[in-house]
């Protein structure tokens, strides 16, 4: 019997336990460099604006919750924003631990701006522990990927697969982009919460995000106005 190919990510799983854990990592920024900082600022701003209640903080890191209704049963939401460049503990660990335990995980991360600055080095916090293996017998059999930076897919995408397989969705950023906007993560967690389909959280995503950004020293090819930031790279079954 040939396998099931899916057109749209598994949602519903990630409230089967009656909870949604998320982690929001954003950064680590270069040192002397303060896009994150602006960004973690635009986050919080924005989980507050969708209902999310600030419960807890400690040095480069808070803690929001909500409680919402999915299908007839209650939701107990808790978000983790991480200011990575901040973070008071081992970020590489916090790391690892959200990849086993959290079901929606957001990066947001210079992989790369333009062809003129190459950040991959600070790419290495994420994709070594995948790349080094980290097995978890409790870890999550389903679990939603944001990954918001330049050349996601040329950094992550394939360290990603091989790490966890097909129980995992990826949301990818198209090549270029615009490292302050932040808003289209809590379009996404606002629209899960209401039991939106595949097409409105697309949809959503993409008219929060708007025209996309490019620098001036980008191939002419590809300053295409066409070119939305949500793109998904769904696993097999």
């Amino acid at each position: 019997m040939p396998p099931i190919i899916r057109t749209a990510p598994r949602y519903d799983m990630l409230f089967s336990e009656g909870i949604f854990n998320g982690t929001l990592i954003i950064g680590p920024d270069p040192l002397g460099a303060g896009f994150d900082y602006e960004v973690y600022l635009l986050a919080r701003r924005k989980l507050r604006s969708i209902g999310l209640q600030m419960t807890d903080s400690e040095r480069g890191v808070e803690e929001y919750r909500k409680i919402f209704s999915f299908n007839g049963s209650s939701i107990r939401a808790r978000i983790r924003l991480v200011l990575g460049r901040n973070y008071s503990g081992d970020l590489r660990e916090l790391w690892r631990e959200t990849l086993t335990h959290e079901d929606l995980i957001y990066l947001k991360t210079h992989a790369g701006y333009g062809r003129h600055l190459s950040l991959s080095d600070d790419v290495s916090y994420f994709t070594d522990a995948m790349k080094g293996g980290y097995d978890h017998p409790r870890r999550k059999p389903y679990q939603l990927f944001y990954l918001d930076c330049c050349k996601s897919e040329m950094y992550y995408k394939d360290v990603l697969r091989d790490y966890v397989g097909d129980g995992v969705d990826l949301i990818l950023h198209k090549w270029f982009c615009d490292y302050r906007i932040v808003g289209p993560v809590a379009v996404l967690i606002n629209e899960l919460m209401k039991g939106a389909d595949f097409e409105t959280i697309v949809s959503e995503m993409n008219d929060e995000y708007g025209i996309p950004h490019f620098d001036v020293e980008d191939d002419p090819a590809d300053m295409r106005l066409d070119r939305k930031m949500v793109t998904y790279s769904l696993s097999k079954n």
